[in-house]
Formats: C-alpha cells, sequence, structure tokens
C-alpha cells in the first residue's frame, strides 16, 4: 500500500543502522584485563621517555598520545602511579580500547604532550559526557604540581572550563620536561580518547555542537507544542500525554549530552550525576504508560495490564536508583532497557495487526528508539568504544522516534474524528436516503419562523409524499419501495438550490425548505418540476414505474406559531390529496391549517 513506504522505509533504515553496529562491534578490541605489575627482569629495557609524541600542529581534536595504567583497587597515590610509570608499568594509549573501569578501578594516563618552541596555549579534552572524575596533574613552577578536576563528583559549575564534556586549558612551555598526568574514573568500561585542539579549534567545535543541541530543544519544544494544541483542539488526552514524554525525553537527551549539566542545573553535581539514568529510566517507563493509551481501547486487557506492570517495575527501578545510588542499583537499568525494547517492539507488532496504517508508524519509531539506544548499551557493556554512534546513537533514534509517534499520533486522531463524524452524522441524517433527518428539519424550519419575524416574505416550505408506495410495494416488493423512496429523496434535492435544506419527516415525507423571496409562479415552477422528476423513467426502478408525487406548498409569511403547527398543517393538506390518484399540489394557509 501507498501508505506504508514511508514507515517501512524508516524501519529497513533502522536495521541497516544496526548491522553496521554490529560490524563495528566485531571489528572493535575485546576488553582489557587489569594491567598486572611486571616482575622486574620483564620490565622493558626502553624508558618511559622513548614514548616521543609526533610533531603537533595545531587543529581540531589531535587524538592524544600517552601511557596508560589501571588502578584496580581505585587507592593508588599520585607519588605511586608516578612510580610505577618510572618503572615501565604503563603501556602505550590505545584510543579505540575499552578500559576496565568500574566496580572502584581508575585509569592513570601519562599524558605525551607535543614540545613546543614558544608557549602555546592548548585545550584538552575528554569527549566523554557524564564521567564520574577527571584529575588533571600538570607540572607547576617551584616543583609542585597543580591538581585540576573535572567530572560528576563535582558541580560543572566548578569545572576548570565550563563544557559538555570535561575539558582543561594547557599552556605549553618550551623545554617543558615533566609529563602530566590524567586520573579517570566511571562506573563502567569505556575507552578514554582524549584530545588536543588548539582554542580557536576548540571553541569552534563547540559552537557547532551547541548549535545542533539548540536546534534539537527548538524541535522538541515545537513538538509539545503542537501536540498540546491537537491535545485541546481535538479533545484528546494522549497528545497532551505525549507532549510530555517528548519533554522528559529531552531533557534526558540533554543530560546524556552534557547540555543539561552545563546550563540546567550547573550547581548540583549529584543530580548531574544521577540525571542521565535517572531520566532514562523515567523515558522507558513512561513510553511503556504511552503506549497503553494508544492500544487501552484494542479490548486486549491483557495488554494494558502488562504495559502497566513494565510502568510500574521501571518506576520501582528508579526509585531504587535515586534512593541507592549510581553505583548501587546501576546494573538493574541495563536489564530493564533491554526488556522494555523487546516489549516496545512487540506492542508495535501486535499494533500494526490490529491497526496497520497507525501501527506501521508506531513499529517504525520503536525500531529506531530501539537501533539508537543499543549503542550506548553496547557501550555501558564494553562491547563498542566511544564513536559518534555510542554518543550520539540515542539522540538521533530519538529524534525519528519523536517525528515517527508524532506522524502516528496524527493518523490516529483523524481516525477517531472520522469514526466520531460518522457517529455524529447518525444523529441526524436519515439513513435510508440520506438526506437531514427529522431533528435537523425541526431546527431548519425554526430558524426560517425566526428569520420572517424580521422578513415576513422570505422563505417557503415544500411538503412532498410519495402517492404511490405502497401500490410500488405491493407489486414490486420491499426492495423496490426501499428504492422508490431513495429516488425521491433524490428528485427533492435535484430542484433544490444552494442554500436550502433538504429533509425526511419522521413519517416519511421529505421537506424542502426554500430560501430567498418567492413568489407563487415561482413556486408552482419548482413543484412542476419536482413532479415531472418523478414522472421520468429511473434506472433503479422497475420499468415503467412512475412516482406519483403529492405536494402541499406554504408560501411566506407561514402565520404559524412553531414549526410543528406548520408541519401539521401542511400534513392535513396531503391527506386531502391522498384521496386522489395521481399527483397532486395544493398551496396553503399555514394559520387556517
Amino acid at each position: 500500500m501507498p501508505g506504508w513506504r514511508l514507515p517501512r522505509r524508516a524501519a529497513a533504515l533502522a536495521a541497516l543502522l544496526l548491522a553496521h553496529a554490529m560490524a563495528v562491534a566485531q571489528e572493535s578490541p575485546a576488553p582489557a584485563a587489569p594491567a598486572v605489575a611486571l616482575a622486574p627482569a620483564e620490565i622493558p629495557a626502553a624508558s618511559p621517555a622513548a614514548v616521543v609524541p609526533a610533531p603537533f600542529k595545531a587543529g581540531r581534536g589531535v587524538p592524544g598520545e600517552g601511557q596508560v595504567l589501571v588502578d584496580s583497587a581505585g587507592t593508588l597515590t599520585f607519588e605511586q602511579v608516578r612510580s610505577k610509570f618510572d618503572a615501565g608499568e604503563g603501556r602505550a594509549v590505545q584510543p579505540s580500547e575499552i578500559m576496565p573501569t568500574g566496580g572502584g578501578a581508575a585509569l592513570w594516563y601519562r599524558l605525551a604532550l607535543p614540545a613546543v618552541a614558544a608557549p602555546t596555549p592548548l585545550m584538552l579534552t575528554i569527549p566523554h559526557p557524564n564521567m564520574d572524575s577527571v584529575d588533571l596533574y600538570r607540572p607547576a613552577p617551584g616543583g609542585v604540581w597543580q591538581l585540576e578536576r573535572s567530572g560528576d563528583a563535582m558541580p560543572v559549575a566548578q569545572w576548570p572550563v565550563r563544557h559538555l564534556t570535561p575539558a582543561f586549558e594547557l599552556l605549553l612551555q618550551p623545554g617543558e620536561t615533566q609529563p602530566s598526568y590524567l586520573r579517570v574514573a566511571h562506573n563502567y568500561p569505556i575507552s578514554v580518547p582524549w584530545e588536543l585542539s588548539d582554542p580557536d579549534s576548540f571553541h569552534e567545535q563547540s559552537k557547532e555542537s551547541h548549535l545542533l543541541l539548540g536546534v534539537y530543544i527548538g524541535l522538541v519544544l515545537l513538538i509539545a507544542m503542537m501536540s498540546t494544541l491537537h491535545a485541546a483542539s481535538w479533545r484528546d488526552s494522549i497528545h497532551l500525554f505525549f507532549a510530555g514524554y517528548v519533554l522528559v525525553v529531552a531533557a534526558g537527551q540533554l543530560a546524556l549530552t552534557g547540555l543539561a549539566g552545563e546550563f540546567l542545573w550547573p550547581g548540583n553535581a549529584w543530580w548531574n550525576d544521577s540525571a542521565p539514568v535517572a531520566l532514562t529510566l523515567a523515558t522507558a517507563a513512561l513510553l511503556h504508560l504511552f503506549l497503553r493509551q494508544m492500544v487501552v481501547d484494542r479490548d486486549a486487557p491483557w495488554l494494558s495490564r502488562g504495559l502497566l506492570l513494565m510502568t510500574v517495575l521501571g518506576a520501582g527501578i528508579l526509585t531504587a536508583f535515586l534512593v541507592m545510588g549510581n553505583k548501587s542499583s546501576f546494573n538493574l537499568a541495563t536489564p530493564y532497557y533491554l526488556g522494555s525494547m523487546a516489549v516496545y517492539l512487540s506492542v508495535a507488532g501486535w499494533y500494526v495487526w490490529r491497526r496497520p496504517m497507525v501501527g506501521l508508524w508506531v513499529l517504525a519509531a520503536m525500531i529506531c528508539l530501539t537501533v539508537g539506544s543499543i549503542f550506548p548499551i553496547l557501550r555501558t557493556q564494553a562491547m563498542l568504544p566511544l564513536g559518534v554512534a555510542t554518543q550520539y546513537g540515542a539522540q538521533i533514534g530519538a529524534a525519528f522516534e519523536i517525528l515517527l509517534l508524532l506522524v502516528a499520533l496524527y493518523l490516529r486522531s483523524r481516525e477517531k474524528r472520522d469514526n466520531q463524524a460518522r457517529v455524529g452524522a447518525l444523529t441526524r441524517v436519515d439513513p435510508l436516503t440520506g438526506l437531514g433527518n427529522h431533528r435537523v428539519l425541526l431546527q431548519r424550519l425554526d430558524a426560517l419562523l425566526v428569520r420572517q419575524r424580521r422578513d415576513p416574505g422570505a422563505g417557503a416550505v415544500m411538503r412532498v409524499r410519495l402517492g404511490n408506495a405502497i401500490d410500488i410495494r405491493q407489486d414490486y416488493g420491499m426492495e423496490a419501495a426501499q428504492s422508490a423512496v431513495v429516488q425521491a429523496g433524490a428528485c427533492v434535492a435535484g430542484v433544490a438550490s444552494d442554500g436550502d435544506t433538504v429533509a425526511r419527516h419522521r413519517d416519511g415525507d421529505f421537506l424542502l425548505i426554500l430560501q430567498g423571496h418567492l413568489t407563487r409562479d415561482e413556486l408552482t415552477q419548482i413543484a412542476q418540476r419536482l413532479i415531472a422528476r418523478g414522472l421520468a423513467d429511473s434506472p433503479s426502478l422497475p420499468p415503467g414505474t412512475m412516482m406519483q408525487f403529492r405536494i402541499a406548498v406554504a408560501e411566506a409569511p407561514f402565520n404559524a406559531p412553531d414549526a410543528e403547527q406548520l408541519l401539521h398543517a401542511m400534513g392535513n393538506v396531503l391527506r386531502e390529496l391522498s384521496g386522489r390518484s395521481g399527483t397532486g399540489l395544493r398551496f396553503i394557509n399555514a394559520a387556517a391549517g
């Protein structure tokens, strides 16, 4: 079907991205085991000073070089680490290698900074948001060491450089001989590809990152505002729920990228450390609740209860995370994410079966979300190194998910409005002929009577009865009689002009409510055209069958107190005409009737 092409293409694109991620995961190196101090006989002959950096070229994001040492217990002091490096226990840094952090372990890096001929300012960046702690030890005059700290262990407002990720300003001096050291701690295995760049390139890249995140915020706020307006105009609360869900998703993504810590809560270290996991858990739980709102009217109570149970489970894990702390309950989050993704895809697949047009968009949204979210999950499980996909995959997947869900909600609401319109039409339309029913008839007559109080000469009414309806039913059966009624309604509608009303009385007669100022001659011509239409052959009737109309015409002014009185007077005239054979036409005085 043409309407299925776009969601199917989105799903196919997501599947290709996932396949690419698997290929990258297979090519990436396996997690390294904790470094073990070598026996003296095994210490390489080469001195640590043999790690000589290549000539530094100022630019954007030049990968750093140096050596790394794993402190498995996280208890080594700075002097102990220096001694171990001097003893040759460090090994060369591999930027894409996933290091065994977590469980209290810490990574120590001896940085091989470039030699310079003049004082040179540089920026050292660890492009990994939400790191627990990053400490930089720099030699200072007088043989002392200067310590600068960054990471979630302290408020972003107190970082040396207030940025999305930990960053430090360096001023390299000519002939600098002492190396610098970096201590990194995190709660799960990561790769630490620290980079060097000149200040101008650093700030230019920072502007680009903030611009992209600003566009993302604008998109989210626009969608939230549109959903709120849809909830008010369409009177469908699910759009308001979606707006809240989108805002929570955006807050979680901004926390994951570091922008929220930089601008929204720069003084709160605890929440900056907890927000990425807490808001992601809240997003996952809310999505279960949102899907429940979509399927709650699908006559599947078991599915509704299952989604509600997943929501409660997510809320429980979130509460445990906030109470017990990041380190104690972090491992509970990953199984919940994986289980949630399986539930999302299963529910979306079931929804496709029940409502294909809307369900395909929901399924495409869930696939995009799953593919985008799988990258950071694989990173936390030490299966993928830090990269564009692992760092921004969740944001890209969430952006596509939100847009696709917005389309799905629009289609769902359109179907719902169409159904409501059809149901509402049943209360205003005669089911056999499609004309206005008795309720509409009374409303339009009352409106015409009110108008005649201001303009006594406005309007006219014709009450039309199919005089030989019983004969047609007796001769040709019920089906032919119903076809005659439908054809009679079409004949009456055929002589109506724009603004006129054609409706059916509850006793089966047709009413033509004419607007404007009409003379008796004009009304007679309209009635004669109607009679002629009834006498003409119709393909919907048996051959030779003619419809004999009897018509009562009320001229303005009606002089009737209300619509019921007017209809009663016209009905009396038609009863008088019913004793005659053939067609009939009579003008009445409503007051006299």
